[in-house]
Formats: structure tokens, sequence, C-alpha cells
């Protein structure tokens, strides 16, 4: 998928790799802010500590969504004008201070709520740009393996988030100074990025490509197939964000251990994007989304029966972490296909793809908690088993228009 369209005789001058030294903290950098972000599948279970209902955490990550939508389609303005890195270096910091919002909660619980907005926008703004920084200074031959590495890293901070977590809040008897401790290593990684940033001013780049999003190009998107791809990740961001918030409601309810889930979730993952994906682009891509919501619907189906052993547990979560841990990039992939046949900017819906995506991300949580405080966790998975149904039926219409493309 071009993201970054490379002026003729400019590919020539780009590196076919990143040095360690710029992209060794760029990577940590990532993978500590997938991490933060990450901490928001153990706040149902912080926020019971405060006195609260879990499900209450379904509103406090929820509270990010518009500050999410506003940030998706300023991001690319403001990294224009300021420069990407110092974009990411800024969300970076509101990433520590969403952090440090969740560990004040103990003194004021309105203020996770801060958190929860904070966290909408530094995690938005750095899951938009850090591929642009990437594919900027590379040649495209170069592009795919950077670039998987990158969510290779996401992926790892995100899916050891909790386990992590519940480590370090056993290890000082507090989630709050978990919460806090998050906020330093946010600090740090802040830091990384201005190193990263300083190593990479001595390689040669493309300039950031003019990304603006319009009501006339969004509803121009819409009119067309593209709408189906934008509305599935929409969608299966709502699966992942319920069943990774309320993980530890689910597993509760089966005397289970939700951290096997993260971490069985994380090695697959993590494994999948580095072995099987460069193979994805030779499956029709209809098919292989068809396949990849088969898979997830599966996984949910044994959650649901799943009355508390663990190797179904692991079964579950390994089947989950195939279906939906491919399903991005053969979406996006999609979406920017159809877009091409049609002669619509590839850059603007790959920004509108990735906005449905955080609006799934961020907005689910908030009906996933009503659900499971009304009728608990089974009627949240059945919900959720209905909406990845809904996503299949969608990838069967598209069966007749899809093509074969590079995801």
């Amino acid at each position: 998928m071009r993201i970054v369209d490379v002026p003729p005789g400019a590919a020539d001058r780009l590196a076919s790799r990143l040095p360690y030294r710029a992209f060794g903290p760029f990577l940590l950098a990532s993978g500590v802010i997938a991490a933060a972000y990450g901490t928001s599948f153990v706040l149902p279970e912080y926020v019971e500590t405060l006195g609260m209902e879990r499900d209450v955490a379904g509103s406090m990550i929820s509270s990010g969504m518009v500050a999410t939508i506003v940030c998706c389609c300023l991001a690319g303005r403001l990294a224009q004008r300021i420069g990407i890195m110092q974009t990411m270096a800024a969300a970076t910091v509101v990433m520590a201070l969403a952090m440090a919002a969740f560990a004040a909660a103990v003194f004021d619980t309105r203020i996770a709520y801060l958190g929860g907005m904070l966290v909408g926008v530094g995690w938005s703004v750095l899951f938009i740009l850090s591929p642009l920084q990437i594919i900027r200074h590379l040649r495209p031959t170069a592009r795919i393996q950077h670039l998987t590495i990158l969510s290779g890293a996401q992926m790892a901070g995100l899916g050891l988030a909790a386990p992590l977590g519940h480590f370090l809040a056993d290890y000082t008897g507090s989630m709050a100074i978990m919460y806090a401790l998050f906020a330093m290593a946010c600090a740090v990684a802040a830091i990384c990025i201005g190193v990263a940033r300083n190593a990479m001013l001595s390689i040669p780049s493309v300039p950031m490509p003019h990304i603006e999003i319009t009501l006339t190009t969004t509803l121009a998107l819409l009119r067309h197939a593209t709408a189906a791809p934008i509305l599935m990740i929409a969608v299966a961001a709502c699966i992942f964000s319920g069943l990774s918030t309320y993980q530890s409601a689910y597993a509760a309810s089966r005397d289970l251990n939700p951290d096997l889930f993260f971490l069985v979730f994380t090695i697959t993952s993590v494994a999948l994007r580095f072995s099987v994906a460069h193979t994805l682009d030779r499956v029709p891509v209809h098919r292989l989304a068809l396949t990849l919501f088969i898979a997830t619907g599966a996984s949910l189906a044994l959650f649901i029966v799943n009355e508390g052993d663990d190797l179904l547990y692991i079964l579950a979560a390994a089947i989950f972490a195939t279906g939906y841990g491919l399903s991005y990039s053969t979406l996006n992939g999609m979406a920017v296909n159809l877009a091409g046949e049609r002669g619509l900017s590839a850059p603007v819906t790959s920004q509108i793809f990735t906005l449905a995506y955080f609006l799934g991300l961020f907005g689910f949580p908030f009906l996933g908690g009503q659900l499971i405080r009304e009728f608990g966790p089974d009627a949240m998975l059945l919900t959720l088993l209905g909406a990845t149904a809904f996503n299949g039926v969608l990838a069967t219409a598209l069966r007749p228009k899809a093509t074969i493309g590079s995801l």
C-alpha cells in the first residue's frame, strides 16, 4: 500500500534500511506508547478498587472518542507545520499526562475521564504518524519489512501491557503507582523520539504528503464500495476493544487468569505478523477477509462455551489473535485498492479508514460496559459474535467486486 508517493528519481536516494541508532529508539518509543494505551485493558479493575463499578471504565475510555476524531483529522496538518517527529513527541507527552491522570484518580475519580480523553488524543496521533515517518525515509521495496517490525513492536507493547500492569500493581501494592510508572515510561519514550529524530536528520527523505479530509472526499468514499471495508474495520475495532477492555470481567466469571489471554494473543499476533504477513497478497482479499472473520467468530464461540478450561481459553485467544491480528492490514488494503480502482485518493482513504478504526476502538467500551452491567459478559460476547457475522456478510457481498491486491 502506498501512503507516501515518491517523486520521480527520489527513490534512488532513499535508504534501503534505517540505521539502528534511529530505528531502535523509534521502536522502543512505539512499544512503550502502545503499552500505555494497553493499560486501558486493566482500567476496569482499577476503577473497581476506587469503589466504582467496572463498566464505568467504558465511559472513561469512550470519553476520548471526540478528541480522537478531531486529532485524526488534524494530525497530518499539524505534522506538516511543525514536523512529524515533533508532533509525535508532543503526542507522547500527552500519553504521559493521560497515565498521570489515571494515577491521580485516587484523589478524584473525575480526573480519570480526562485521562481517557488524553489517551484518545495521544494514541490516535502516534498511530497515524509513526508509519509515515518510516515510509518517507525508505525505498518502496524496504517499507514492508520496516512496517512489519513496527507493527510487531506496537502489538507486543499492546498485548503485554495488562500482564506487566498486573505485575507492577502486585509488586508496588497499588494500581495508581503502576499508572505513575507508565507515565514516567512515556516521558522516556518522548526522549527516545527526540533521539530518533536527530538520527534521522541525516537520512534522505521525501516531503510529507498533503492529506486533507473534506466532507466532499468523505462522501465520495462512502458512496462507493470503499464504504464496506471502512465499516468492517470499525466493527472489528469494536470487537477487539470489547473483548480486551472487559477481558478481566470475562475471566473473573470463569475463574480464569486474564493475563493468559493477553500473553497468548501477543505471542500469536507478533508471530503471525513476522511469519505469514508477506504471503497474504497471494490470496484474494475478499476470501482472506471472510476467513479472518470466520476465525474471529469461532474464537468468540469458544469464549462463550468455555466454562473455565485453561486449554480452551488458550485456544480461543490464539484463534482470536489469528482472526483479528491480520484483519487491519487486510481491510486497509481492500479499502485502498477499491479507492484506486475508482480514482479516489489512497492517502485520504487510508486516513478515513484509520478514523473509523478509532471510532470503534474508543466508542464501543461504553456500550460493552452497559451490556455487562445489565446482562453479564456473555451478552457482550453474543453481541460481538453478531457483529462478526455482520462483517462476514459484508465480505461475502463484496466478492464479485473484490480484486487481488497488495496488503
